[in-house]
C-alpha cells in the first residue's frame, strides 16, 4: 500500500527582497521524500498584477486548462496531480513538473523573479528570466538597458571564457537576475545566456555572465536608473 502524507498549506516564505510577493509552498511526503510545491502570490491585487501573474503561470505548460486567477488554487491544483499520479504509480512516465520560484529583486514597483522547472524522472531543468514594472503589468527585460550593443559586445567578451563558440543575440539581454547584498542594496547584475545551439537531455546550458553594479550601471535606462539605485 502506497504511503502517502500531504503536509498542509500555507508556508508563506518571504524575505528582505521581496515587498509586493510571497511564496506559497505546500509538500507531499512519498516514501521517505518531500516533494515541495511552490506557487507566487502577490500581497495585493490589481489589473496589473493579475496580467504578471497570468504570464508567469504560462513559463511553462505543466496543466492542459486555463490560467488560474488565484495562487492557492493553482498549488493545491499541482497538489491533487501529484497525489494522483503517485497513487497510479503514473509519476515517472508523466514527467510531471515541479516549479521553484526566486525573487532576486522585489523594490520601488520593479520585480526580477526567475522561475524554474524540475522535471521527475528525468534530467531536464529550465528557468524562466521575468522583470516586471509594476506600475504597468509589462514584462520589461531588455528595455531595462541601453546601447544594448555596446553591452552585448561586453558580454560576448566575458563569456569566451566559458564557451567560445556561443554566439549570444539581443535577446540575451532579456534574462538576467539582479543581485544584492543583505541590505537589499543592489550590487550587479547577471546575465544567463542559454545555449540554444545545442540540446541536451536535461535542458539547455546556461551560463552566468556577471557585472558589478559600477560596470553596469552606465547601460541602465535613465528611467529605470532613479527607481533601483
Amino acid at each position: 500500500m502506497l504511503k502517502i502524507a500531504t503536509l498542509f498549506l500555507l508556508l508563506l516564505s518571504g524575505s528582505l527582497k521581496s515587498q509586493t510577493v510571497q511564496i506559497l509552498k505546500d509538500s507531499v511526503l512519498f516514501e521517505s521524500n518531500y516533494y515541495v510545491l511552490e506557487e507566487v502570490k502577490f500581497n495585493t491585487g490589481n489589473q496589473h498584477t493579475v496580467a504578471i501573474y497570468g504570464e508567469i503561470q504560462n513559463a511553462f505548460d505543466i496543466f492542459n486548462k486555463p490560467s488560474f486567477e488565484a495562487p492557492e488554487k493553482r498549488i493545491q491544483a499541482k497538489k491533487d496531480m501529484l497525489l494522483e499520479l503517485i497513487s497510479n504509480n503514473e509519476l515517472r512516465q508523466a514527467n510531471y513538473g515541479f516549479e521553484q520560484y526566486n525573487i532576486f529583486y522585489d523594490k520601488n514597483q520593479l520585480l526580477n523573479l526567475s522561475v524554474h522547472l524540475q522535471s521527475y524522472g528525468s534530467p531536464f531543468e529550465a528557468t524562466r528570466y521575468y522583470c516586471f514594472d509594476l506600475n504597468t503589468g509589462k514584462n520589461i527585460g531588455s528595455q531595462l538597458f541601453i546601447n544594448q550593443t555596446a553591452l552585448l559586445k561586453c558580454i560576448k567578451s566575458r563569456l569566451k571564457k566559458q564557451n567560445g563558440k556561443l554566439q549570444p543575440t539581443l535577446k540575451a539581454l532579456q534574462d538576467f537576475k539582479i543581485t544584492t547584498d543583505s541590505k537589499n542594496k543592489i550590487t550587479g547584475i547577471s546575465f544567463m545566456v542559454a545555449d540554444l545551439e545545442n540540446y541536451r537531455n536535461s535542458g539547455y546550458e546556461q551560463f552566468e555572465v556577471v557585472f558589478t553594479w559600477k560596470e553596469i550601471q552606465k547601460y541602465i535606462a535613465p528611467s529605470f536608473k532613479k527607481r533601483i539605485i
